[in-house]
């Protein structure tokens, strides 16, 4: 017999039973022994068909849905294990990331106070450098400007001397100057 025809047999005995343990609304007598003893006789028969028939599909099903709830159990701790070892990965990553985002940010603040001091220390060379430069320069020029002045005035000087000589000289001091250098040049005194 299949279990869907075992369910219906025993519903159809449950209704018979039933209508059998009814009685008619009367004025209540004494108990009689079958009064007492057809209900029984129904609950014991309910109890056997329920425990025959509804039982098994009862227990099977608490069963199946025992091994699905520990399934779904095992499964979400698998996952909460999962999901706090992904969360302390990404914790330690983070970790590892602001550590080396502060080790960069140091490095970084360390060249850039080492380019600084090196530029200007360089800048500072290069200062003193123009600095001696623009002095020499200076000097330079001042040394130049007093020769072209000392030159000038030298020529200005020649030319009022030799205005001023011939002005002044006649033919017989030319004569003279000239009989005093031969003079000299014949007795060796001038070279």
């Amino acid at each position: 017999m299949s279990r869907a025809g075992g369910i219906l047999f025993a519903a159809v005995l449950l209704a018979v039973c039933t209508v059998f343990a009814a009685e008619p609304h009367q004025a209540h007598g004494q108990p009689s022994l079958g009064s007492l003893f057809l209900p029984l006789l129904n609950f014991a028969m309910f109890v056997a068909l329920f425990w025959y028939f509804a039982w098994p599909v009862i227990s099977s099903a608490l069963v199946d849905r025992r091994l699905v709830v520990e399934k779904e159990l095992a499964e979400s701790d698998r996952v909460h294990r999962e999901a706090a070892a992904m969360l302390a990965e990404i914790e330690a990553r983070r970790a590892r990331v602001k550590e080396e985002g502060a080790r960069l940010v140091n490095e970084l603040r360390a060249e850039a106070l080492s380019d600084r001091e090196r530029l200007v220390e360089a800048a500072r060379k290069s200062a003193e450098r123009i600095r001696i430069d623009a002095r020499l320069l200076v000097e330079q020029e001042a040394m130049r400007a007093a020769h072209a002045i000392r030159e000038e005035v030298a020529d200005q000087v020649i030319k009022r001397v030799v205005g001023a000589l011939r002005e002044r000289l006649t033919g017989e001091d030319e004569q003279r100057f000239v009989s005093e250098f031969v003079g000299a040049v014949e007795s060796g005194r001038v070279q």
